[in-house]
Protein backbone atom coordinates (compact mmCIF):
# COMPACT_ATOMS: atom_id res chain seq x y z
CA UNK A 1 0.00 0.00 0.00
CA UNK A 2 1.10 3.56 -0.59
CA UNK A 3 2.09 6.22 2.04
CA UNK A 4 -0.63 8.35 0.76
CA UNK A 5 -3.66 5.71 1.59
CA UNK A 6 -2.04 4.72 4.91
CA UNK A 7 -2.47 9.06 5.68
CA UNK A 8 -5.39 8.72 4.43
CA UNK A 9 -6.49 5.60 6.12
CA UNK A 10 -5.17 6.53 9.60
CA UNK A 11 -6.71 10.13 9.40
CA UNK A 12 -9.92 8.55 9.06
CA UNK A 13 -9.44 5.83 11.97
CA UNK A 14 -8.59 8.47 14.27
CA UNK A 15 -11.68 10.83 12.92
CA UNK A 16 -13.96 8.11 13.53
CA UNK A 17 -12.48 6.36 16.59
CA UNK A 18 -11.07 9.03 18.50
CA UNK A 19 -13.12 12.53 17.97
CA UNK A 20 -13.01 13.75 21.37
CA UNK A 21 -9.41 14.66 20.40
CA UNK A 22 -10.40 17.29 18.41
CA UNK A 23 -11.53 20.44 19.52
CA UNK A 24 -14.21 22.63 18.38
CA UNK A 25 -11.78 25.00 15.68
CA UNK A 26 -10.31 21.63 14.88
CA UNK A 27 -13.72 20.48 13.86
CA UNK A 28 -13.83 23.79 11.95
CA UNK A 29 -10.49 23.51 10.22
CA UNK A 30 -11.59 20.10 9.48
CA UNK A 31 -14.80 21.02 7.78
CA UNK A 32 -12.69 23.63 6.04
CA UNK A 33 -10.16 21.37 4.82
CA UNK A 34 -12.59 19.05 3.35
CA UNK A 35 -14.65 21.34 1.33
CA UNK A 36 -11.28 22.11 -0.66
CA UNK A 37 -10.07 18.33 -0.77
CA UNK A 38 -8.87 17.84 -4.58
CA UNK A 39 -9.40 14.44 -5.78
CA UNK A 40 -5.38 13.11 -5.96
CA UNK A 41 -4.74 10.81 -3.17
CA UNK A 42 -1.36 12.17 -2.71
CA UNK A 43 -2.55 15.63 -2.56
CA UNK A 44 -4.61 14.78 0.03
CA UNK A 45 -1.98 12.78 2.02
CA UNK A 46 0.08 16.22 1.80
CA UNK A 47 -2.69 18.17 3.32
CA UNK A 48 -3.66 15.76 6.15
CA UNK A 49 0.23 16.11 6.85
CA UNK A 50 0.23 19.50 6.66
CA UNK A 51 -2.68 19.92 8.87
CA UNK A 52 -1.17 17.55 11.22
CA UNK A 53 1.88 19.86 11.62
CA UNK A 54 0.14 22.52 12.19
CA UNK A 55 -2.56 21.18 14.96
CA UNK A 56 -1.17 22.32 18.08
CA UNK A 57 -2.68 18.76 19.97
CA UNK A 58 -0.15 16.91 20.10
CA UNK A 59 -2.12 14.25 21.08
CA UNK A 60 -4.01 13.97 17.72
CA UNK A 61 -0.56 13.79 16.17
CA UNK A 62 0.44 10.46 18.32
CA UNK A 63 -2.89 9.22 18.01
CA UNK A 64 -2.69 9.38 13.73
CA UNK A 65 1.19 7.98 13.95
CA UNK A 66 0.21 4.94 16.26
CA UNK A 67 -3.11 4.41 13.87
CA UNK A 68 -0.96 4.68 10.53
CA UNK A 69 1.67 1.88 12.15
CA UNK A 70 -0.93 -0.53 13.19
CA UNK A 71 -2.02 -0.23 9.04
CA UNK A 72 -1.20 -3.40 7.38
CA UNK A 73 1.17 -2.27 4.49
CA UNK A 74 -1.23 -5.16 2.29
CA UNK A 75 -4.44 -2.17 3.09
CA UNK A 76 -6.07 -1.45 0.19
CA UNK A 77 -8.79 0.61 -0.23
CA UNK A 78 -9.00 -0.89 -3.82
CA UNK A 79 -9.51 -4.50 -2.74
CA UNK A 80 -12.65 -3.46 -0.37
CA UNK A 81 -10.07 -4.56 3.18
CA UNK A 82 -11.62 -1.59 4.84
CA UNK A 83 -12.03 -1.90 8.48
CA UNK A 84 -10.39 -4.01 11.36
CA UNK A 85 -9.92 -7.77 10.81
CA UNK A 86 -10.10 -7.27 7.53
CA UNK A 87 -14.08 -6.34 7.23
CA UNK A 88 -15.54 -5.88 3.92
CA UNK A 89 -16.60 -2.31 2.54
CA UNK A 90 -20.21 -1.36 2.73
CA UNK A 91 -20.48 -0.38 -0.82
CA UNK A 92 -22.29 -2.94 -3.46
CA UNK A 93 -20.13 -4.97 -5.75
CA UNK A 94 -21.90 -3.30 -8.80
CA UNK A 95 -21.42 0.61 -7.15
CA UNK A 96 -18.47 2.21 -7.23
CA UNK A 97 -16.59 2.53 -4.44
CA UNK A 98 -16.08 6.39 -2.64
CA UNK A 99 -13.04 7.95 -3.56
CA UNK A 100 -10.33 9.27 -0.63
CA UNK A 101 -12.37 12.62 -0.80
CA UNK A 102 -15.66 11.61 0.11
CA UNK A 103 -14.35 8.93 2.92
CA UNK A 104 -12.91 11.58 4.59
CA UNK A 105 -15.46 14.10 3.78
CA UNK A 106 -18.01 11.55 5.31
CA UNK A 107 -16.04 10.92 8.04
CA UNK A 108 -15.95 14.55 9.13
CA UNK A 109 -19.50 14.97 8.51
CA UNK A 110 -20.69 11.95 10.63
CA UNK A 111 -18.21 12.69 14.08
CA UNK A 112 -18.29 16.16 13.82
CA UNK A 113 -20.27 18.04 16.21
CA UNK A 114 -20.35 20.59 13.57
CA UNK A 115 -22.06 18.70 11.52
CA UNK A 116 -26.13 19.76 10.20
CA UNK A 117 -26.54 15.99 10.08
CA UNK A 118 -25.07 15.74 13.88
CA UNK A 119 -27.28 19.19 14.98
CA UNK A 120 -30.68 17.44 13.75
CA UNK A 121 -30.05 14.17 15.54
CA UNK A 122 -29.65 16.01 19.27
CA UNK A 123 -32.85 16.76 21.20
CA UNK A 124 -33.39 20.37 22.06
Amino acid sequence: MSVSKRTIKAFIQIIESQSMLFSTKDWADLHELASNLPEDTEEISTIIRNWLQLEQSNQIQEAFEIQRKNIPSSFSFSNQQLGIGNSKSPTPPDQPSESSKELIENAIKRNSPLSDNTKSNQKP
